[in-house]
């Protein structure tokens, strides 16, 4: 394995284990992470005349 491979998996397994050890220690502390306000609302639905073919 090249040298820079070895360090990029190296990285990215050191991140994964923060981000575990981070939400893991947020669900101990009963933290619950903020939730953003839409911007807007949505409603799913049909219009009457999108059935009149």
């Amino acid at each position: 394995m090249s040298p820079q491979l070895t360090l990029s998996s190296l990285f990215s397994v050191l991140a994964l284990a923060g981000l575990c050890i981070v939400t893991g220690a947020r669900d101990v502390a009963g933290i619950d992470a903020p939730v953003a306000p839409a911007p807007y609302s949505v409603q799913a639905g049909l219009t009457p005349d999108l059935l009149e073919g």
